[in-house]
């Protein structure tokens, strides 16, 4: 059977136009490159008894969500809440110590988040806590981008007593 050249030029076009038209949707999610850094990240605590409450310590937590497309990302949340950061043990994953949200009340209309072709969108937030709240032990943050199915990622730290 012969092709005729129309016909091979109309499919090789459909070829080279489709996949352009599917990265054009909001189906890019998995263009999307999701990190959390946590500073310090390892953390040393002095637990020495003193006439003292507990001292304090901090973690600060950076999501960030990248756009690796050509094109302008547009995601929706349901509320303000964009994004949420909680601190778990890595010996009980289902109770977290800690979690950026807790408490907070947040408007309740959709939220529009847009992150420009190769641009970044980044939320920080702190973890404040004290040596009683906390186990020494190995701990892992994950950050959560709300916009995109609750989409995340993880950050792997630990917290010791100086000895």
């Amino acid at each position: 059977m012969r092709i005729s050249n129309a016909f091979r030029s109309v499919f090789a076009l459909f070829l080279c136009v489709l996949p352009a038209l599917a990265l054009n949707g909001a189906e890019n999610s998995h263009l999307l490159k999701y990190t959390i850094t946590a500073v310090p990240g390892n953390l040393q605590v002095n637990r020495m008894p003193g006439t003292n409450p507990p001292r304090s310590y901090k973690e600060v937590f950076t999501i960030t969500v990248t756009n690796t497309t050509r094109t302008d990302y547009s995601g929706q949340a349901s509320s303000c809440k964009t994004f949420d950061v909680k601190v778990i043990p890595g010996n009980m994953p289902d109770q977290p110590v800690w979690v950026w949200s807790k408490g907070q009340v947040f408007c309740q209309h959709t939220t529009t988040v847009k992150i420009p072709a190769g641009k970044s969108w980044s939320k920080t937030v702190t973890w404040t806590f004290t040596t009683a709240e906390v186990a020494d032990g190995k701990y892992q943050a994950i950050g959560t981008f709300v916009p995109e199915n609750d989409s995340s990622a993880t950050a792997d730290f630990e917290i010791t007593s100086v000895q």
